[in-house]
């Protein structure tokens, strides 16, 4: 499984298009801030799956879900903007989310930071900022060790 995660985009869509067509990912997420980039996305590359939530940026977009959950190759992913859970003053809350649903995998976005934590077997990736040329390619297969590359866009 290979996944690329974008966050905070800010009208920034050409670096996520050219991102998939440099990694050919299996699925994208893009955690939100702004959900019309995702939509431009999916609209430059209808071959890919895309994952999407809204961000603070995004109320405008009040139809879209905050978060999402999904089973991929084995792993459980709780995606989220992370406005919802205070990222911005630490991490408890998104983990204590994240594992009330199982998740084996968070991610966020909302700092503009780029992150990586293990919190007793749950990964936590923030990609940083799409706006600042930054996003992450995670690759994993069942069973196995989730590896995440941060990448300049």
């Amino acid at each position: 499984m290979r996944a690329l995660v974008f966050s905070d985009s800010h009208g920034r869509v050409s670096p996520m298009v050219d991102a998939v067509a440099l990694y050919r990912p299996d699925v994208a997420f893009h955690l939100g801030d702004m959900v019309r980039d995702a939509e431009n996305l999916r609209l430059a590359c209808p071959e890919l799956t895309l994952y999407q939530v809204s961000g603070n940026c995004d109320w405008y977009q009040n139809d879209r879900p905050a978060e999402g959950v999904v089973r991929l190759a084995g792993k459980t992913v709780l995606y989220l903007h992370g406005h919802t859970v205070g990222v911005k003053t630490g991490t408890a809350r998104a983990v204590e989310r994240a594992r009330s649903l199982g998740a084996d995998l968070l991610l966020f976005g909302h700092t503009h930071r780029p992150f990586r934590a293990w919190f007793d077997g749950l990964l936590a990736v923030n990609p940083g900022a799409v706006a600042d040329g930054r996003f992450a390619l995670l690759t994993w297969e069942a069973g196995t060790e989730v590896e995440v590359l941060p990448l300049e866009g």
